[in-house]
């Protein structure tokens, strides 16, 4: 049997009562350095977020769910995304695609075990548009705003985003559904399709 050297046993003596080498995690908090990326969660602040759902779009372990509620009568719904730490594989993606830059963000937070799955989701949830003319779903209602702030005066280009606009400022029940006027089928909230179809009947 191989005889331990002096050396070694003097090792083992100042390790034994020297200071520990590791940290002190978890009876105290370890605190990752910057650019750590860890759990990621949906900002809370109003319209960072806007429901476009470009981050379920980019996520390549599919760890953000799109669920979309629609009312019975097909003309009010909800968007909510769901981030599920536990499918993760804490890339970034989210946060680089984010079109607001604000909407999503990775944390310095990694403690997340948990026996509850749900427990350490991150959940936002927008009003949604839909077309009333095929009841399909736009986009959400920040997202029109977000356009509307980013286009300026441009957005009165867009019968859409300015009909946003103008619910926002509580000036939409002024407008009336079914105008007289010849492209007053427009003044409506309509999907691109739709749209277009009421482009072309009016043209002809």
């Amino acid at each position: 049997m191989r005889q331990p050297k002096v050396r070694e046993l003097m090792e083992a003596i100042r390790a034994l009562f020297g200071k520990r080498f590791t940290t002190k995690f978890p009876f105290e908090p370890s605190i990752p350095p910057e650019g750590f990326r860890g759990k990621p969660v949906y900002s809370t602040l109003d319209r960072d977020c806007v429901g476009c759902s470009a981050c379920a779009e980019v996520c390549p372990a599919k760890a953000i769910k799109v669920i979309e509620e629609i009312a019975p009568d097909g003309k009010s719904g909800k968007r909510k995304l769901v981030q599920h730490p536990e499918i993760c594989i804490y890339c970034g993606q989210c946060e680089r695609a984010c079109i607001t830059q604000k909407g999503i963000k990775l944390t310095l937070e990694y403690d997340l075990a948990t026996v509850d799955k749900t427990a350490n989701a991150s959940i936002v949830e927008k009003d949604l548009v839909i077309c009333q003319n095929c009841f399909a779903v736009i986009t959400t209602f920040d997202h029109l705003m977000w356009l509307s702030d980013k286009l300026g005066t441009l957005s009165f280009t867009n019968p859409t985003v300015m009909l946003a606009k103008q619910k926002e400022l509580e000036l939409l029940e002024n407008i009336v559904k079914d105008s007289p006027h010849p492209r007053g089928g427009h003044l409506r909230f309509l999907c691109p399709n739709c749209r277009r179809e009421q482009i072309l009947k009016e043209q002809w």
